[in-house]
């Protein structure tokens, strides 16, 4: 819990200067301290004596050489098992989300699959590899984030040419589309696919704009001398307490919020986060300002979600999105009772986290992938869901099993709808329903 009260302040940005080392460690494992029976009842944690548990959360830190943290927080050997647990049932739900693993299947779509498997030659984007021999010319055989496993990957000049949920980055030499591990722990050097933010512990990467940066970070220049890079906006802060922030003074104090936020610098509202289209989007007073429906900063993933009451003594989620769900049974959790007299925020549900939504250009953080899934009125709209370690095609009883964060039909799967690409043994077919950001929704299967 912590305490909540509107604040109505306006916290001062004072200029602060952030070292940058280029470099990555793995993380986005959450604790997850509540029974169980299944490793699916637990939130990036697995089923151990009774209790969700977790070995790891960094790879690099947690996991010995030649192993990863996988999403289910044990250490896994690289290049080992790509399946995801054995089930039988499908990852929909009702409630606000669209049920994208449910939609009728309609025509299929070009991909850039065949029948390759691990290592085998002619692997196309996406399949395991061990070396650029493996894959398709003139495909890569790289890691897509520091200590994880090789994929076959396209070499790049520019961020369009790459898939969604990678960047062009030049690592060791090579320029290639590598994962986007924004938001991914780090502590030094050796830890990122760009750059460090070595006062917050967290890898960034370049951007010119908002839109370039996962979901709940924005674009601001750090550094001397100065570079444009992602920067989060997902933090609890007071005025005298700001060093989840990225500058000690960056806490946005508005008078809507329940709670203080961390905000950055902005010249216009561009530099801002994004939400999904439809969405009513952040604004630039110098520093970014939330929307009026937001009322704290808990970013995409937390749990349990913290309610209080707002100004007018109406109960809100703190959700920095102001979106929540449950990632296994993807529905909407109805919120706790909140006594507005109480100045310390109320639990919700058990498996009631924050969910963020997304723009298949910035995508979302490390360890949650921008799959269509939600819906605003009549739209479709992307939504950040944790990743697992399921290759397509493999079953799952939910999203989070996954390594794209789908699970449809009882299958994992992945949104191939901004890049048209599916690993090999799959298609990128067109799964009717509602359209995403002026295009069809398509998913691999």
């Amino acid at each position: 819990m912590i305490r909540a009260r509107v604040l109505r302040a306006r916290a001062v940005f004072l200029a602060f200067v952030a070292g940058l080392v280029a470099a990555a460690s793995e993380a986005g494992c959450a604790a997850a301290n509540n029974r169980c029976e299944l490793n699916s009842d637990c939130t990036n944690a697995y089923c151990k004596a009774g209790e969700c548990a977790r070995d790891c959360v960094d790879s690099a830190l947690d996991c010995d050489p030649g192993f990863y943290c996988d999403a289910t927080a044990r250490c896994q050997p690289v290049g080992g098992g790509e399946g995801g647990g054995a089930s039988t049932s499908s990852s929909a739900g009702g409630g606000a989300p669209s049920d994208a693993a449910s939609s009728s299947d309609a025509t299929s779509s070009t991909s850039s699959s065949s029948s390759s498997s691990s290592g085998a030659v002619g692997s196309h984007e996406l399949d395991p590899c061990v070396a650029d021999a493996d894959c398709s010319s003139p495909l890569l055989c790289k890691a897509l984030v520091v200590g994880g496993p090789k994929r076959c990957t396209r070499a790049c000049s520019s961020p369009t040419d790459c898939m969604a949920a990678t960047r062009c980055e030049s690592i060791g030499g090579s320029t290639y589309c590598a994962g986007n591990d924004v938001g991914r722990p780090c502590n030094g050097p050796a830890n990122c696919n760009f750059g460090c933010l070595i006062g917050p512990g967290y890898c960034t990467a370049a951007c010119s704009s908002g839109a370039d940066c996962p979901s709940g970070y924005g674009c601001m220049p750090i550094g001397n001398p100065a570079q444009s890079v992602c920067v989060k906006a997902e933090a609890y802060c007071t005025a005298g307490n700001a060093s989840a922030c990225i500058a000690p003074s960056a806490c946005d104090e508005s008078p809507g919020l329940v709670v203080g936020g961390c905000t950055l610098a902005c010249q216009n509202a561009g530099d801002c986060p994004r939400r999904a289209a439809g969405l009513t989007p952040w604004t630039c007073d110098g520093l970014c300002r939330r929307p009026a429906d937001v009322f704290g900063p808990l970013p995409g993933g937390s749990t349990p979600v913290q309610y209080a009451c707002d100004s007018s003594q109406n109960p809100v989620d703190l959700c920095n999105d102001h979106l929540h769900i449950d990632f296994a049974k993807f529905s909407i959790p109805a919120p706790p009772a909140v006594n507005c007299a109480s100045p310390n925020t109320t639990d919700g549900a058990p498996g009631d986290a924050c969910v963020d939504s997304c723009r298949y250009q910035g995508g979302c953080a490390f360890g949650f992938a921008c799959t269509a899934v939600g819906n605003v009125g009549s739209g479709r709209i992307g939504l950040c869901l944790p990743t697992g370690v399921g290759a397509v095609g493999a079953p799952c009883a939910n999203d989070g099993q996954c390594q794209y964060g789908y699970c449809a039909s009882g299958k994992c799967s992945r949104d191939c709808t901004a890049d048209g690409v599916c690993p090999s043994g799959a298609s990128c077919v067109a799964a009717g329903g509602p359209a995403v950001e002026g295009s069809a929704f398509k998913r691999c299967q």
